[in-house]
């Protein structure tokens, strides 16, 4: 015999099902979120891996941005690390001597490359470019701008610190307040050997996660407008484009750079245009030179953060600076 709930009963079942949802959702989103973390550090570990088989059949790391100043081709690390990533035939697929935004190149440019991108960051994003070819370029036309909807990378290598005018920026390593970009792991427009990298390879950042581009992303909120660098090739965000920023904390209260020049200045998820920036709770990932990942804590400070990105500075890291806490 078919028995009918009451109005009382259902509305108590109701609840019943309402309270067990507010218990358990919590730990679904942790949950979540902790599968989309790792899987955000398993591909930058896969990009960690790709770097060394680079390394090992070139001599060196791949130039992080290549046609800077010199006329070639415009490109950066992630073309030059795409056949040791594995991807089936995309690799195949992409010729460094014509710029990434050309025609030649404009498939495999366009299409998505979930190995460049976090899990946890916005999704359904690319970096819009229209330029002419360059003057080496192999494609014999020059005049005609082409378009490309460049697929995203959330990972970006240095070209250099900007430090500021005063506290620690003075006299942080030299006169001056910027630290020249060639003090990387990752030079322009040629390989660099492993053995230039006089800190030791765990002791020196490689990648950093910069998540959020094109977009402008500054303590979790998206500031409106297209971009730092419009449609321009040098555009950075772009998997198979110029690969490499300046590297510079943030001022802890507006995200905005540079910072105050004291201890309250941000390295980590206040400014996706020079810092390090993630979606994730309490910090980012950053990829050292011996292919290891690790998860970046809120409280690295500047100059760590400078000592780290640059390659011969002397100093020795204290290990316990990786951390959530």
């Amino acid at each position: 015999m078919q028995q009918t709930l009451s109005r009382m009963e259902v509305v108590v079942l109701s609840g019943c099902v309402l309270v067990i949802f507010a218990v358990l959702a919590p730990a679904v989103v942790a949950a979540r979120d902790e599968a989309r973390g790792q899987a955000c550090q398993d591909r930058l570990r896969r990009i960690g891996t790709a770097f060394s088989e680079h390394a090992s059949i070139h001599g060196g790391l791949p130039p992080r941005r290549t046609g800077f100043n010199d006329g070639n081709p415009y490109g950066g690390w992630g073309g030059q690390i795409l056949p040791y990533l594995h991807l089936e035939n995309l690799s195949g697929q992409f010729d460094p001597r014509y710029d990434f935004f050309d025609p030649k190149n404009k498939t495999v440019v366009e299409a998505p490359m979930p190995v460049f991108v976090c899990p946890s960051s916005p999704a359904e994003r690319f970096v819009q470019i229209q330029s002419q070819a360059s003057t080496k370029s192999l494609n014999p036309d020059k005049d005609t701008v082409f378009t490309c909807k460049a697929g995203i990378s959330d990972f970006i290598a240095s070209n250099g610190v900007l430090m500021t005018r005063n506290g620690y920026g003075i006299n942080a390593m030299g006169a001056e307040r910027g630290i020249g970009n060639e003090r990387q792991p990752m030079a322009d427009n040629q390989i660099l050997p492993l053995a230039k990298i006089a800190d030791g390879l765990s002791n020196t950042l490689l990648l950093i996660e910069q998540s959020g581009r094109p977009s402008a992303w500054r303590k979790n909120k998206e500031k409106p407008g297209d971009g730092q660098f419009g449609v321009s090739p040098n555009a950075r965000g772009a998997w198979a484009g110029w690969g490499s920023i300046g590297f510079s904390a943030a001022n802890a209260e507006t995200g905005e750079t540079p910072g105050r020049g004291d201890s309250t200045d941000c390295s980590v998820n206040c400014n996706n245009w020079f810092g390090i920036y993630g979606f994730h709770q309490g910090g980012a990932n950053v990829l050292l030179c011996d292919g290891s990942v690790r998860f970046m804590g809120l409280k690295l400070d500047p100059l760590t953060f400078a000592y780290l990105t640059v390659r011969d500075d002397g100093h020795l890291i204290d290990q316990d600076v990786f951390s959530n806490e």
